[in-house]
């Protein structure tokens, strides 16, 4: 029998905020650290890892810079083991791109101090999608070591394998089956629970004494015993002979005198010796002792073991929303047309861009971007946002107006009101563009610089609020003079273009039909009843029938998982509400109808029923079809004045399917509308509800239904026994009470502590919006909706020019880089992150082995690179072309000069 050994790895957990907000786990943080010099001293101790990341010791530094050296020397002693990550970022809800960005802070954090833990030491994210071997190995990092996603394996398997993602990257996975703690006993020990800490006119401070005196070895033979019991338990997992033991948890500070416990381990028997390291020590062990490890190829999203806690992916809506809109403007907007104004001799402040998105990592960490933390969390949290947008929108304004007094204008304009445009995707067909324009009540056109006459729709400017003797209790802002103009634009060739506003003095033609009930173009008809609303395809002769129905019913849930009461309870359709509608635009460019309706709810639940009184739910539907589109815009308000409930879009998808389609981090995901059954008891059921972004998709042998959705991001697919045709339900709002509860239908043990959070009751105005595009079904890499859904979640951005041109401008900015094959993606164009030239990021997005003709326009050089950015081989450029090869879903990096 080979001699095991056991790995221990000594970890805290150290979440930056949750059950406590930042600047009070920041005490704890402090508390952690400082306890960590104490063990440093020991020669005994080996290492603390700070959990995969490095913010927590920037927090510490904060509060104590002048521990910057000796932290420094700790690191280069490898005492302490930082990063590889900026923060513990969630896998599901943040792009990609902020995943990469996450490594690139956390890589250059790590080097101010000497070094980065390589080890891919992600513990209690809630999953792994299926290109994160990709992303790991793309900054050098070997290895994933995680707890919960491990779906079940039938007959078994060993907690140590080779993870494969989408693109053939492969990482030696290591599954934590016990837990991020599971070294021995440590919540056996006889000690007060945590202590609250009230102080005049603040009670939510509490107490670290608990958690030093968890980590206190105090009884090192007790410890040595529950070392080797959990030891020899788990051993017949790793066939390498190598033993993962965390010894940590929440919040824990190191365990100073760990070293007491392994001696007493080692003297007592001699089966197993115990050693202790880091992750990275560890992974490089396995892999010296591994000889045929198991391969699986499989998204890390199954529950057999631990929580999944998928309801995260919706609880409190408003943050996933706002971390969508954060991520848009600075990877579609704010990063590209920065990088293209400094093509042209503009001095951006990238700093400004760092710190944006700075704010944005730290709200990706995993408790925070979930929404499963205290309110006061949440609130600073909404604070970083709105720092990310603002910052975002400065730069963007002042790229812009650099760019409008660089461009040529058409000369033959009166009174020229010219107006900049940046398009972020590709569009065959002219997009819509909106801009405030000073143009009062002219009646005007937009024309292109070739002097072509735009479609042109101006909207009506509100009415000023008259007070009790009808004069106005206020002004407008905007200026009365400003009113809101939609054109059409072409865009396909040029990146920025310039468009101007002349007088007219005829009007515009009504491209599109319409009256309160139905609205109508040249690709589709919309007709609406009573809050439904059905899509007839005129090119397919295909229907899709009552769209936009909201289900809403009961949630005894908590922050982790949506769960129906132990009684059941009813279930409200907007289908039996009684709906308003009007017609209220119509013109060259687009049309809408807008819906209103009152659902009355109940107020709340009492235990585990539904109340009899009820309140108003108010809900307005404005749809809105363009001119020129194949799809559908929909704005949903709804008023929330109800408590414990789920509010979710039911979507028919009138295609027979076995299978619905999304876009995943990097990579299309089909995935069944069956579900998977267990085999053996799970910790937590199979998730109904399953993680996407962007869009969905479902299709037969000829057509398909996609809805794109702005910062929603779970569904589930239930075939309808009916029409044997999938239903997708869309999660809008999920209202709740308290952070964490026991005995639910859906979870039997407890996910967190028991805080009460009525701000995720989400209570008042909430808005959301999608579009539906119907699509005609062709190859696979042809997927034709997807150009429509980013058209509609990346719109075009426009910019009023106030300033005069300069001599000898261009007449557009062309886009630098092009390419035809629609399969192959955009990831990211912008000024590489230490500002050694610029960085295209693309990916293959459909399992398609491509070849392509990248034209470049600007550059001379270019050259290999990855995702952290550093610069590699030199590529040939032949006459301002790349020839680029893509393996089904891979990512190209290139460094362009």
């Amino acid at each position: 029998m080979p001699k095991f050994t056991g790995f221990i790895i000594n970890a805290g957990h150290l979440d930056i905020e949750w059950y406590q907000p930042l600047h009070s786990y920041r005490f704890w943080t402090v508390e952690a650290l400082q306890e960590f010099k104490n063990a440093a001293k020991r020669a005994d101790y080996k290492c603390y890892i700070l959990d995969g990341q490095t913010f927590p010791l920037e927090e510490y530094l904060e509060v104590h810079p002048e521990d910057k050296e000796e932290m420094r020397e700790y690191i280069k002693e490898g005492k302490l083991a930082i990063g590889p990550f900026y923060t513990q970022f969630d896998e599901w809800l943040p792009s990609a791109e902020n995943i990469i960005r996450n490594c690139i802070f956390g890589r250059r954090y790590c080097n101010n101090f000497g070094g980065y833990m390589k080890a891919g030491y992600l513990p209690d994210n809630f999953g792994h999608p299926f290109q994160i071997p990709q992303i790991l190995q793309n900054f050098g990092i070997d290895s994933l070591l995680f707890m919960r996603g491990m779906p079940e394996i039938q007959g078994g398997h060993p907690d140590e394998f080779i993870y494969e993602g989408l693109d053939g990257s492969r990482v030696l996975a290591i599954h934590f089956r016990e837990g991020y703690n599971g070294a021995f006993d440590m919540y056996n020990k006889a000690i007060d629970p945590i202590q609250p800490r009230e102080v005049p006119y603040y009670a939510d401070y509490l107490s670290y004494e608990w958690h030093r005196e968890l980590a206190d070895h105090d009884d090192p033979e007790r410890i040595a015993k529950s070392l080797i019991t959990n030891a020899k338990k788990m051993a017949h997992r790793f066939p390498s002979t190598i033993i993962p033991l965390v010894a940590g948890g929440d919040h824990l500070p190191p365990q100073t005198n760990i070293g007491d416990s392994i001696r007493y381990a080692n003297n007592m028997q001699d089966e197993i010796e115990f050693i202790m390291g880091t992750p990275e020590d560890y992974v490089k062990l396995v892999r010296s002792k591994m000889e045929t490890p198991p391969v699986y190829k499989m998204e890390l999203i199954g529950s057999k073991y631990q929580y999944l806690l998928m309801g995260a992916l919706s609880t409190r809506s408003y943050l996933k929303k706002q971390n969508f809109a954060c991520e848009a403007l600075l990877e579609k907007y704010a990063e590209p047309i920065t990088a293209l104004a400094f093509m042209h001799g503009y001095q951006d402040n990238a700093s400004l861009l760092h710190e944006a998105w700075r704010y944005l990592l730290i709200n990706s960490a995993h408790d925070s971007i979930h929404g499963s933390s205290v309110d006061e969390t949440h609130i600073d949290m909404e604070s970083r946002f709105g720092a990310s947008r603002q910052i975002a929108a400065g730069v963007i304004h002042d790229a812009m107006a650099y760019m409008g007094k660089r461009i040529a204008r058409n000369r033959s304009a009166e009174n020229e009101r010219s107006v900049l445009v940046y398009t972020p995707v590709s569009a065959a067909a002219a997009q819509p563009v909106e801009v405030y324009l000073p143009i009062s009540d002219e009646s005007i056109c937009i024309i292109s610089q070739d002097g072509s006459a735009l479609p042109t729709q101006v909207i009506k400017r509100e009415k000023a609020e008259l007070n009790g003797i009808g004069m106005p209790r206020n002004d407008l802002f905007p200026h009365p003079v400003y009113r809101k103009v939609l054109f059409l634009a072409p865009l396909a060739k040029d990146a920025v273009s310039v468009y101007t506003a002349v007088k007219t003095s005829s009007s515009p033609d009504i491209a599109l039909m319409g009256d309160d009930t139905y609205i109508e173009n040249a690709y589709l008809k919309i007709y609406t009843a009573n809050g439904l609303l059905s899509i007839y395809d005129k090119q397919a002769d295909k229907h899709y029938y009552n769209l936009n129905m909201l289900e809403e019913e009961a949630d005894a849930g908590d922050a982790w998982d949506y769960s129906p009461p132990w009684l059941l309870g009813q279930l409200n359709r907007t289908s039996s509400v009684e709906f308003s509608s009007s017609l209220t635009k119509i013109g060259a460019v687009a049309a809408s109808i807008e819906q209103k309706g009152i659902m009355r709810v109940p107020v709340c639940l009492n235990g585990d029923e539904r109340s009899a009184d009820t309140v108003p739910m108010p809900i307005t539907f404005t749809i809105t079809l363009f001119s020129n589109r194949k799809r559908l815009d929909v704005k949903l308000q709804l008023d929330n004045k109800a408590c414990d409930h789920r509010v979710r879009l039911r979507i028919p998808m009138n295609v027979k399917a076995s299978s619905i389609r999304s876009q995943g981090h990097l990579a299309v995901i089909d995935r069944p509308v069956s579900r998977q059954v267990e085999i053996e008891p799970w910790k937590q059921p199979p998730t109904q509800l399953l993680p996407f972004r962007e869009w969905l998709a479902a299709e037969d042998e000829k057509n398909g239904l996609a809805v794109a959705f702005k910062g929603l991001y779970d569904y589930e697919a239930i075939n309808d026994p009916l029409t044997n045709k999938p239903d997708v339900f869309v999660t809008l709002l999920r209202s709740f009470e308290m952070m964490g509860r026991i005995n639910t239908v859906q979870r039997d043990g407890a996910a967190s502590e028991a805080f009460r959070t009525r701000g995720a009751q989400c209570q008042g105005i909430q808005t959301f919006e999608w579009s539906y595009i119907p699509y005609e079904v062709k190859a696979m890499h042809e997927t034709t909706f997807i150009e429509e859904a980013q058209a509609f979640l990346f719109p075009p951005l426009s910019h009023a020019i106030r300033s005069k041109a300069e001599k000898n401008t261009p007449a557009a900015f062309h886009k630098p880089f092009t390419w035809k094959e629609k399969n192959i993606q955009l990831s990211a164009f912008k000024r590489a992150h230490d500002l050694d030239g610029f960085v295209l990021r693309l990916y293959e997005n459909q399992g398609v082995e491509t070849d392509i003709r990248l034209e470049l326009n600007g550059f001379c050089r270019a050259f290999e690179s990855n995702m952290n950015e550093d610069t590699l081989s030199e590529m040939a450029i032949d006459v301002e072309t790349l020839q680029l090869h893509f393996d089904p879903y891979k990512v190209i990096t290139i460094k362009l000069q």
